[in-house]
């Protein structure tokens, strides 16, 4: 069975969602540091390690939305995601499945790049 699917349309819809919820999760972290600290501390993360990755999350958000540096975003994010998932196996399915379909989207980006709706095209 033949479908026509938009790819580029396509990407860009994974494009605004991974961002946007990199966007959110970022923000949520960046304007509360002093809980983000404590969270990465309860889990054994050093603390800088916190900043790293709320500024990661929110500007690398960002980037994926405008489609700027799409690759990079996606594959610094990736690997986030995988010590996410490291740190939350201990919760079973229900506490890695979130990060696991995030991941799942980054690597759909990074094989994709960022489509034709971007402010920077893949040559």
């Amino acid at each position: 069975m033949n479908i026509n699917i938009n790819k580029n349309l396509a990407v860009l819809i994974v494009r605004l969602v991974i961002g946007g919820v990199f966007m959110a999760t970022g923000w949520m972290k960046v304007s509360d540091m002093a809980g983000t600290i404590g969270f990465f501390g309860g889990l054994g993360i050093a603390p800088f390690l916190a900043y790293i990755v709320a500024y990661a999350e929110l500007i690398g958000g960002v980037l994926i939305v405008l489609g700027l540096w799409t690759e990079i975003a996606a594959a610094v994010l990736a690997i986030v995601m995988l010590f996410a998932i490291y740190y939350v196996r201990s919760m079973g399915f229900q506490g890695f499945m979130a990060p696991l379909a995030v991941f799942a989207g980054l690597v759909s980006l990074l094989a994709s790049g960022a489509g034709q709706y971007a402010i920077r095209r893949k040559s």
